[in-house]
Protein backbone atom coordinates (compact mmCIF):
# COMPACT_ATOMS: atom_id res chain seq x y z
CA UNK A 1 0.00 0.00 0.00
CA UNK A 2 1.30 3.10 -0.68
CA UNK A 3 1.67 5.80 1.80
CA UNK A 4 1.77 9.62 1.49
CA UNK A 5 3.35 11.93 3.99
CA UNK A 6 3.90 15.63 4.70
CA UNK A 7 5.43 18.17 7.31
CA UNK A 8 3.10 19.02 10.27
CA UNK A 9 4.27 22.54 10.36
CA UNK A 10 3.29 23.18 6.54
CA UNK A 11 0.42 22.02 6.35
CA UNK A 12 -0.76 24.52 9.08
CA UNK A 13 0.53 27.35 6.19
CA UNK A 14 -0.49 25.93 3.30
CA UNK A 15 -2.92 22.85 3.78
CA UNK A 16 -2.67 19.20 3.86
CA UNK A 17 -2.95 19.13 -0.27
CA UNK A 18 0.14 22.03 -0.49
CA UNK A 19 2.08 19.97 2.43
CA UNK A 20 2.02 16.27 0.50
CA UNK A 21 2.88 18.25 -2.61
CA UNK A 22 5.89 20.30 -1.00
CA UNK A 23 6.92 16.71 0.43
CA UNK A 24 7.86 14.83 -2.49
CA UNK A 25 9.31 18.26 -3.85
CA UNK A 26 11.77 17.88 -1.27
CA UNK A 27 12.96 14.19 -1.50
CA UNK A 28 13.66 15.12 -5.08
CA UNK A 29 15.80 17.86 -4.58
CA UNK A 30 17.59 16.92 -2.00
CA UNK A 31 18.58 13.78 -3.79
CA UNK A 32 19.58 16.11 -6.36
CA UNK A 33 20.91 19.10 -4.53
CA UNK A 34 23.80 15.97 -2.74
CA UNK A 35 24.15 14.50 -6.56
CA UNK A 36 24.75 18.08 -7.48
CA UNK A 37 22.58 18.15 -10.16
CA UNK A 38 19.75 20.22 -12.18
CA UNK A 39 21.41 23.23 -10.04
CA UNK A 40 19.61 26.95 -12.14
CA UNK A 41 19.73 30.31 -10.56
CA UNK A 42 21.15 29.78 -7.29
CA UNK A 43 18.58 26.56 -6.50
CA UNK A 44 18.12 23.25 -6.53
CA UNK A 45 15.09 22.02 -8.92
CA UNK A 46 13.35 19.13 -9.54
CA UNK A 47 10.69 18.39 -12.68
CA UNK A 48 8.34 16.45 -14.16
CA UNK A 49 5.39 16.62 -16.14
CA UNK A 50 1.39 17.56 -15.05
CA UNK A 51 0.68 13.78 -16.56
CA UNK A 52 3.12 12.09 -14.28
CA UNK A 53 2.10 13.60 -11.16
CA UNK A 54 -1.56 12.81 -11.55
CA UNK A 55 0.26 9.14 -11.76
CA UNK A 56 2.30 9.56 -8.75
CA UNK A 57 -0.85 10.90 -6.81
CA UNK A 58 -4.06 9.04 -8.27
CA UNK A 59 -6.28 10.96 -6.29
CA UNK A 60 -5.86 14.07 -7.24
CA UNK A 61 -6.90 15.29 -10.90
CA UNK A 62 -4.42 17.07 -13.48
CA UNK A 63 -6.74 20.26 -12.63
CA UNK A 64 -6.39 19.97 -8.98
CA UNK A 65 -2.35 19.59 -9.55
CA UNK A 66 -2.48 23.04 -11.06
CA UNK A 67 -4.63 24.90 -8.33
CA UNK A 68 -2.52 22.88 -5.67
CA UNK A 69 1.30 24.56 -7.39
CA UNK A 70 -0.55 27.71 -8.47
CA UNK A 71 -1.60 28.19 -4.04
CA UNK A 72 1.85 27.14 -3.75
CA UNK A 73 3.13 29.88 -6.03
CA UNK A 74 0.77 32.51 -4.73
CA UNK A 75 2.20 31.65 -0.56
CA UNK A 76 5.74 31.78 -1.65
CA UNK A 77 5.99 28.06 -1.27
CA UNK A 78 7.22 27.00 -4.80
CA UNK A 79 8.96 28.39 -7.65
CA UNK A 80 8.53 27.38 -11.21
CA UNK A 81 10.81 27.10 -14.38
CA UNK A 82 11.48 25.44 -17.35
CA UNK A 83 15.60 25.22 -18.06
CA UNK A 84 15.32 22.00 -20.64
CA UNK A 85 17.80 22.30 -23.42
CA UNK A 86 15.31 21.72 -25.62
CA UNK A 87 13.49 24.72 -25.97
CA UNK A 88 9.99 22.89 -27.39
CA UNK A 89 9.93 20.73 -23.96
CA UNK A 90 7.59 22.80 -21.48
CA UNK A 91 8.37 20.44 -18.62
CA UNK A 92 7.77 22.46 -15.92
CA UNK A 93 10.42 22.52 -13.21
CA UNK A 94 9.71 23.16 -9.42
CA UNK A 95 12.40 24.59 -6.89
CA UNK A 96 11.55 25.22 -2.83
CA UNK A 97 11.70 28.92 -1.62
CA UNK A 98 13.66 29.37 1.11
CA UNK A 99 11.00 28.74 4.14
CA UNK A 100 9.99 25.43 2.79
CA UNK A 101 13.51 24.39 2.63
CA UNK A 102 14.40 25.02 5.88
CA UNK A 103 12.00 23.17 7.39
CA UNK A 104 13.49 20.31 5.20
CA UNK A 105 16.89 21.34 7.05
CA UNK A 106 18.02 21.73 2.75
CA UNK A 107 18.84 25.28 2.83
CA UNK A 108 22.71 24.74 2.35
CA UNK A 109 23.75 28.06 1.64
CA UNK A 110 22.87 31.66 2.02
CA UNK A 111 21.95 34.50 -0.47
CA UNK A 112 23.16 38.04 0.40
CA UNK A 113 20.54 40.64 0.33
CA UNK A 114 22.61 42.18 -3.21
CA UNK A 115 22.08 38.34 -4.75
CA UNK A 116 25.72 37.67 -3.82
CA UNK A 117 26.78 34.25 -2.70
CA UNK A 118 27.58 34.39 1.30
CA UNK A 119 27.17 37.21 3.96
CA UNK A 120 27.38 40.71 3.19
CA UNK A 121 30.58 41.05 5.80
CA UNK A 122 32.60 39.08 2.92
CA UNK A 123 32.95 36.19 5.70
CA UNK A 124 33.01 32.72 4.08
CA UNK A 125 29.80 31.35 4.14
CA UNK A 126 29.52 28.02 6.21
CA UNK A 127 28.07 25.61 2.68
CA UNK A 128 28.94 27.53 -0.40
CA UNK A 129 28.30 27.09 -4.02
CA UNK A 130 31.58 25.18 -5.19
CA UNK A 131 33.73 26.27 -8.15
CA UNK A 132 32.35 23.66 -10.15
CA UNK A 133 28.69 24.57 -9.49
CA UNK A 134 27.88 21.48 -7.45
CA UNK A 135 26.23 22.11 -3.71
CA UNK A 136 28.48 21.56 -0.36
CA UNK A 137 25.61 19.12 1.48
CA UNK A 138 26.37 18.02 5.06
CA UNK A 139 28.36 15.21 6.71
CA UNK A 140 28.41 11.78 4.63
CA UNK A 141 25.28 10.25 5.27
CA UNK A 142 23.06 12.91 6.68
CA UNK A 143 20.65 14.55 4.61
CA UNK A 144 19.99 17.23 7.29
CA UNK A 145 22.03 20.28 7.88
CA UNK A 146 23.59 20.37 10.84
CA UNK A 147 21.14 23.94 12.01
CA UNK A 148 18.26 22.82 10.13
CA UNK A 149 15.13 21.78 11.75
CA UNK A 150 13.60 18.76 11.05
CA UNK A 151 9.96 17.37 12.28
CA UNK A 152 9.22 14.60 13.46
CA UNK A 153 6.24 14.54 10.93
CA UNK A 154 8.95 14.47 8.06
CA UNK A 155 9.33 10.92 7.08
CA UNK A 156 13.00 10.68 7.43
CA UNK A 157 13.44 7.64 5.69
CA UNK A 158 12.52 9.29 2.71
CA UNK A 159 14.92 11.88 2.64
CA UNK A 160 17.46 8.57 3.07
CA UNK A 161 21.42 8.17 2.56
CA UNK A 162 22.25 4.28 2.75
CA UNK A 163 24.13 4.05 5.79
CA UNK A 164 28.32 3.44 6.01
CA UNK A 165 29.34 0.17 5.83
CA UNK A 166 30.41 -1.59 9.00
CA UNK A 167 34.50 -1.49 9.49
CA UNK A 168 36.31 -3.80 7.27
CA UNK A 169 33.52 -4.80 4.81
CA UNK A 170 34.49 -3.64 1.02
CA UNK A 171 33.18 -0.18 -0.45
CA UNK A 172 33.92 1.07 -3.92
CA UNK A 173 36.61 3.02 -4.40
CA UNK A 174 35.56 6.45 -4.54
CA UNK A 175 36.55 7.04 -8.09
CA UNK A 176 34.21 4.00 -9.46
CA UNK A 177 31.39 5.97 -7.23
CA UNK A 178 32.03 8.56 -9.30
CA UNK A 179 32.01 6.38 -12.60
CA UNK A 180 29.39 4.73 -11.66
CA UNK A 181 26.74 7.53 -10.97
CA UNK A 182 27.51 9.21 -13.98
CA UNK A 183 27.13 5.62 -16.06
CA UNK A 184 23.70 6.25 -14.63
CA UNK A 185 23.56 9.64 -15.21
CA UNK A 186 24.41 8.72 -19.18
CA UNK A 187 22.03 5.73 -19.14
CA UNK A 188 19.00 7.55 -17.68
CA UNK A 189 19.09 10.90 -19.36
CA UNK A 190 16.43 13.31 -18.71
CA UNK A 191 13.99 10.23 -17.52
CA UNK A 192 13.37 10.95 -13.90
CA UNK A 193 11.21 7.80 -13.56
CA UNK A 194 14.02 5.41 -14.89
CA UNK A 195 16.42 7.53 -12.70
CA UNK A 196 14.37 6.81 -9.79
CA UNK A 197 13.66 3.36 -9.91
CA UNK A 198 17.42 2.81 -10.61
CA UNK A 199 18.29 4.97 -7.78
CA UNK A 200 15.90 2.37 -5.68
CA UNK A 201 17.91 -0.65 -7.36
CA UNK A 202 21.43 0.58 -6.18
CA UNK A 203 19.98 0.98 -2.46
CA UNK A 204 19.03 -2.62 -2.08
CA UNK A 205 22.23 -3.68 -3.76
CA UNK A 206 23.79 -1.71 -1.16
CA UNK A 207 21.84 -2.97 1.13
CA UNK A 208 23.00 -6.62 -0.11
CA UNK A 209 26.64 -5.82 -0.08
CA UNK A 210 26.85 -6.09 -3.89
CA UNK A 211 30.04 -4.68 -5.84
CA UNK A 212 28.81 -1.78 -7.64
CA UNK A 213 32.06 -1.72 -9.50
CA UNK A 214 31.53 0.65 -13.40
CA UNK A 215 32.10 -3.10 -14.34
CA UNK A 216 29.16 -4.67 -12.77
CA UNK A 217 27.08 -1.90 -13.67
CA UNK A 218 27.71 -1.64 -17.11
CA UNK A 219 26.66 -5.58 -17.01
CA UNK A 220 23.44 -4.69 -15.30
CA UNK A 221 22.45 -1.99 -17.80
CA UNK A 222 23.25 -4.10 -20.43
CA UNK A 223 21.30 -7.14 -19.30
CA UNK A 224 18.46 -4.35 -18.61
CA UNK A 225 18.35 -3.22 -22.43
CA UNK A 226 18.68 -6.62 -23.58
CA UNK A 227 15.48 -7.75 -21.41
CA UNK A 228 13.47 -4.75 -22.12
CA UNK A 229 14.34 -5.15 -26.15
CA UNK A 230 14.50 -1.06 -26.36
CA UNK A 231 11.23 -0.69 -24.41
CA UNK A 232 11.37 2.15 -21.51
CA UNK A 233 8.27 0.45 -19.80
CA UNK A 234 9.57 -2.63 -19.69
CA UNK A 235 12.47 -1.07 -17.89
CA UNK A 236 10.78 0.35 -15.54
CA UNK A 237 8.78 -2.51 -14.87
CA UNK A 238 11.84 -4.95 -14.74
CA UNK A 239 13.37 -2.55 -12.38
CA UNK A 240 10.19 -2.09 -9.86
CA UNK A 241 10.46 -5.99 -9.98
CA UNK A 242 13.62 -6.51 -8.89
CA UNK A 243 13.22 -3.39 -6.41
CA UNK A 244 10.02 -5.02 -5.01
CA UNK A 245 11.43 -8.52 -4.88
CA UNK A 246 14.57 -7.08 -3.42
CA UNK A 247 16.77 -8.39 -6.36
CA UNK A 248 20.13 -7.57 -6.69
CA UNK A 249 19.67 -7.47 -10.14
CA UNK A 250 17.33 -7.72 -12.85
CA UNK A 251 15.76 -10.64 -14.86
CA UNK A 252 12.95 -11.19 -16.88
CA UNK A 253 9.50 -10.42 -16.11
CA UNK A 254 7.46 -12.83 -13.76
CA UNK A 255 4.44 -14.14 -15.82
CA UNK A 256 5.78 -11.43 -18.94
CA UNK A 257 4.42 -7.74 -19.45
CA UNK A 258 2.03 -6.85 -16.45
CA UNK A 259 -1.00 -4.99 -17.22
CA UNK A 260 -1.59 -1.69 -17.54
CA UNK A 261 -3.28 -1.32 -13.96
CA UNK A 262 -0.25 -2.84 -12.66
CA UNK A 263 2.31 -0.59 -13.78
CA UNK A 264 2.47 2.07 -11.13
CA UNK A 265 5.35 1.57 -8.82
CA UNK A 266 4.18 1.69 -4.82
CA UNK A 267 6.75 4.44 -3.64
CA UNK A 268 6.45 6.91 -0.57
CA UNK A 269 6.44 10.24 -0.90
CA UNK A 270 8.62 13.49 0.59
Amino acid sequence: MTEYHFNAELAQRHGVNGAIFLHAMAFWVAKNQANGRHFHEGRTWTYNTLDALTKLFPFWTRRQVERIVAKLKEDGALLTGNFSQDKTDRTVWYALTDPVLEAYGLLVCLTSPDGDMGDSDDKEPPHPISPDGEMDFTKQGQPFHQTGKCNKETVTDQLYYPPLPPKGERRALKGDKQTVQAMLHAYTGEDQELAQALDDLMEVRSAKKAVDSPRAISTLLNKLDKLADGSRELKLQIVRESVTNSWKGVFPLRGGQAPAARREVERHVE
